[in-house]
């Protein structure tokens, strides 16, 4: 099942105020690093979008990502551990809306998502 075009917007909402926050602290390096998502499927995948060392590319490093469970109505989160997989974020696993997953990974206060 897609989003519907509400809960896109919803989305994106989100995404601009958390991840333009956070873009605007990058401030004169935003050409080699960038925060952004990606919707897939049922999930929201928020990301850095960071300048290759050598060359004109961009690689994409996963941050996190949040599942939306329409039967229970609310947002599963999860993080990339070091072996490159999905975890469910068990100190705040479930969330009621995309904002608050985005305020979360913002916040980070366990640095789990950023560092």
């Amino acid at each position: 099942m897609a989003f519907t075009e509400w809960q896109l917007s919803e989305i994106k909402i989100a995404a601009d105020k958390y991840l333009g926050k956070r873009n605007e602290m990058i401030g004169e390096h935003i050409d080699q690093v960038k925060c952004e998502y990606r919707v897939e499927g049922q999930s929201v995948i928020i990301y850095e979008k960071r300048k290759q060392f050598m060359g004109d590319g961009y690689i994409n490093i996963d941050v996190a990502k949040a599942t939306y469970r329409k039967a229970s109505n609310d947002w599963k989160l999860f993080w990339m551990r070091r072996d490159m997989k999905w975890h469910c974020y068990e100190l705040a696993m479930f969330h009621k809306d995309i904002e608050s997953v985005f305020r979360f990974v913002d916040e980070d206060q366990s640095g789990a998502f950023w560092g």
